[in-house]
């Protein structure tokens, strides 16, 4: 049976909900991909709300979420939350919060947050860009989390004190900035591989992929390039869509891609190219991308470690933390194609795994 991590009855240490936060990627196990209405189960109905132009922003004080829909009839998708940890010292903490991890002080210092990390076996990775010094980034690819910290910001804040911690933050957005550069030679190569037979296609990546150090992000690159065109061309749509599965697809048989990896990115531009009115026949049908999600889930529902008290977190070591994490992010993805699935034991296996989403890391 899978290992089940009871609660227990010490007091709770301050850290505890923003590593909770960092490493899972969520807040109490919830803001990547649930409803507003799984949120509201979750953390209650004292927030503000405002939507504007398919948008919608739930503020809890601390914590604000936010989704998208195209129009009124479609589900709202959830793109993100943000932790604002600078308001620490001016606004209530709802109180689900409080109840799960105790007080938090009015400031979170981002070398005491950055040290227990590494103790857990996580590191935090410089992002910064060169245009604002009052502010520094970092980034953990694991969760796809961002943490923003202060430089100078006057005296309502420490100087290294975090001012926010926010997801997702895609790899493809962080390379991006890396790359800025080559991005019209990178979009003319795409441009002209789109007319290219698949043979063809594969002698253009032979002869243009770096050294295996520069290769992950030069193919997340490539990607991102690609949806560009989909947002800028909507006339060539189908073709560009061909194009960037085939590119996915390629990237998982040259092993730059792990399954999980592509399994995960399969999911989540399916969805996208679903709710943009892309012709369903031009996509993978939703057995495809929620069985290969399920298969890259890298242990079974009989074997994962899940939590019945978030607080226990850190009793985990980091292989049994990855594993879990991963698990809730392949199972988060396959979740946006459950209605479509047509073989009902798939569509069972995959309930089983929502069910306990929420114990997952």
């Amino acid at each position: 049976m899978f290992t089940s991590l009871r609660g227990h009855d010490c007091e709770m240490a301050d850290l505890d909900f923003f590593i909770d936060v960092v490493v899972s990627g969520a807040v109490l196990g919830v803001g990547l991909s649930e409803s507003p209405h799984d949120v509201t189960c979750t953390l209650g109905s004292d927030y503000l709300e405002d939507r504007s132009h398919g948008r919608m922003r739930r503020d809890y004080g601390l914590v604000e979420f936010f989704w998208e829909r195209r129009s009124e009839s479609d589900p709202w998708l959830a793109t993100g939350f943000t932790v604002q940890t600078h308001r620490l010292e001016s606004v209530e903490v709802a109180e689900e919060l409080i109840r799960r991890y105790g007080l938090l002080d009015r400031q979170l210092r981002f070398a005491q947050l950055n040290a227990e990390l590494e103790r857990l076996g996580y590191r935090l990775e410089e992002i910064t860009g060169n245009t604002d010094l009052d502010y520094r980034q970092y980034w953990l690819a694991e969760s796809r989390i961002s943490v923003v910290t202060t430089g100078s910001c006057g005296e309502s804040m420490d100087t290294g004190s975090v001012w926010s911690i926010s997801a997702p933050h895609p790899p493809e957005a962080v390379v991006a900035v890396r790359l800025g550069a080559k991005r019209q030679a990178i979009k003319d190569g795409l441009a002209h591989l789109l007319r290219l037979g698949d043979h063809e296609r594969q002698r253009w990546l032979d002869r243009r992929q770096p050294e295996p150090s520069g290769r992950v992000n030069w193919w997340l690159y490539l990607l991102l390039v690609v949806d560009s065109y989909l947002s800028d061309r909507p006339r060539r749509r189908p073709d560009w869509v061909e194009l960037r599965l085939w590119l996915l697809d390629q990237g998982r048989v040259r092993r730059v891609f792990t399954q999980a990896e592509f399994a995960e990115k399969l999911a989540y531009f399916v969805v996208g190219m679903r709710s943009k009115g892309v012709e369903l026949a031009l996509l993978p049908s939703a057995d495809d991308v929620v069985r290969a999600c399920l298969d890259a889930i890298p242990v079974g529902l009989d074997r994962i470690v899940m939590l019945d008290d978030r607080r226990d977190l850190r009793k985990l070591d980091i292989t049994q933390m990855r594993q879990s994490s991963k698990a809730k992010q392949l199972v988060r993805a396959a979740q946006l194609h459950l209605d479509g699935v047509q073989d009902e034991r798939l569509a069972g296996e995959l309930r089983k795994w929502i069910d306990v989403k929420p114990r997952l890391v």
